[in-house]
């Protein structure tokens, strides 16, 4: 790709810029290949495996790169990611020297927020200029206050059932709810409360951003960043299933979004299969001889026999709640992927703009949907979102390359620059979480169709090469690209 470089020094930033000085005395380990005059960015994606982790390093002339650090956190299944996530912290720290400009969650879910309180207990409060999040994150938003208590409500009837299977060894119900709760926190509950306040703590200054604002400037006339997603329209938020008119609109096959079976699994008791005229009260057995002796009796008739749980829960075959939560389970994750915050950095004069590096977090149908009327004002010049999308040249794939994650007319194939593609993800992880293929095949046959083979994935080898945007570098921690 042809570079230009301007002959006279950029102007010094003024005291009124939207992203705050990093503070001065402390060392900062620079992007060691090139010089900072020859780079326009430095991406840095860590081999979480199934999590989202980047550091994004801009040079300023005359002062420090600028760093931002989009999401930290590996799924709650990921084989090893504790200390992985230990081993990330600290390389940011020699990296950063302990001091990032802008730190950015982009949705609620634990494969891209659990590293923070490691962060926040190596790198300390305080550590960062700003916090970047999505308005669905803003308690002082109605909309947002709305969609946080269906998710709030929704996961603790999840963890309810998840519990509830233990106690019925319904095994393959229960592995299968857990994957998927994995996004949400552990066996012991939900921790994005947890992972949020650890986020809020690296900064005073919380930014809540909404989808067609002004940019934003980070490297005066070199770099600014425009926020797509997610959108304020409560029906695009909900779509990540694509109607029939719409086949074929992303890489994947449809899935039932059945979010009308939300309240069998919220109820206080399961709902049964049969009609109540051909069911038994299960409390109301304990009176009936029958029960009594087979079912109800708190020891064993017999030396050989071992009645130890004579709660009886566990007989129940009103189970048909369990498919319901496992859906219910399915839809939440998608729609907090919907809420993902989704940033476009412009490389370039503020007049003339230049090639975009996309970042999409996990966002899904109606996230990508509705980037097709976004619309910006640069001085003269007017940005849409189809063009922030034609002139991306780098892309970090959405929700890991999965199957509902990647739009296909109106996302990928309208990407006709796109040169490099980052893939955060792990095959083997989800064979062993039957997830099904991660990544989706047909998705990755097209990534590797429009980068000439330009796919650089966290769980395979790519080397250290030069590619068409510069260069790769390949680390057991992380892989590194220089623009």
């Amino acid at each position: 790709m042809a570079r230009t470089k301007k002959k006279t020094a950029a102007p010094k930033r003024k005291a009124s810029s939207p992203v705050p000085r990093r503070r001065t005395g402390r060392a900062t380990q620079r992007a060691p290949a090139t010089t900072a005059a020859a780079r326009r960015a430095t991406v840095r994606m860590y081999r979480l495996g199934v999590g989202d982790c980047f550091l994004l390093s801009f040079p300023r002339a005359g002062e420090a790169d600028l760093r931002i650090l989009i999401d930290c956190g590996v799924h709650q299944s990921q084989s090893g990611g504790s200390d992985r996530i230990r081993e990330t912290v600290r390389d940011l720290k020699a990296v950063t020297g302990g001091r990032i400009d802008v730190v950015v969650g982009t949705h609620e879910h634990q494969d891209h927020l659990s590293g923070f309180p490691e962060i926040q207990k190596v790198l300390g409060e305080g550590c960062a200029g700003e916090i970047w999040a999505a308005w669905t994150e803003d308690e002082h938003d109605s909309l947002a206050r709305s969609l946080k208590g269906k998710k709030e409500k929704a996961l603790a009837a999840l963890y309810s059932a998840f519990t509830r299977m233990r106690l019925a060894g319904a095994d393959d119900q229960q592995e299968r709810l857990g994957s998927l709760l994995g996004f949400f926190g552990d066996d012991s509950g939900p921790r994005l409360k947890t992972f949020g306040t650890a986020l809020r703590t690296l900064s005073k200054k919380v930014r809540y951003l909404d989808p067609g604002a002004a940019p934003i400037e980070l490297v005066d006339d070199q770099v600014r960043v425009f926020v797509l997603g997610p959108p304020r329209n409560k029906e695009l938020l909900e779509k990540s299933d694509p109607s029939k008119r719409e086949k074929g609109q992303v890489y994947f096959g449809a899935y039932a979004g059945l979010l009308e079976q939300v309240e069998p699994a919220l109820g206080s008791e399961p709902v049964g299969p049969f009609d109540d005229r051909f069911s038994l009260p299960l409390d109301g057995t304990r009176a009936l001889p029958f029960f009594k002796r087979h079912y109800w009796a708190d020891t064993a008739d017999g030396p050989d026999e071992e009645r130890t749980d004579n709660t009886q829960e566990w007989r129940r075959i009103d189970a048909e709640w369990m498919s319901s939560a496992t859906t219910l389970a399915m839809q939440l994750d998608e729609d907090t992927n919907n809420t993902s915050l989704v940033l476009a950095f412009e490389l370039g004069p503020r007049a003339e703009g230049g090639p975009v590096m996309l970042f999409a977090a996990d966002a899904q149908v109606g996230n990508w949907l509705s980037w097709q009327d976004v619309k910006f004002k640069v001085g003269d010049r007017s940005v849409t979102g189809p063009d922030l999308l034609k002139r991306t040249v780098l892309y970090k794939v959405g929700h890991h390359a999965s199957h509902n994650a990647t739009l296909n007319k109106l996302g990928l194939e309208l990407m006709t620059s796109l040169e490099l593609a980052l893939v955060p993800t792990d095959s083997e992880m989800a064979k062993k979480v039957k997830w099904g293929t991660l990544p989706w095949q047909p998705l990755l046959d097209r990534l590797l169709e429009k980068t000439n083979s330009q796919v650089v994935r966290t769980d395979k080898a790519f080397g250290s090469k030069k590619v068409s945007l510069g260069k790769v570098t390949e680390d057991p921690l992380f892989y590194e690209v220089e623009i």
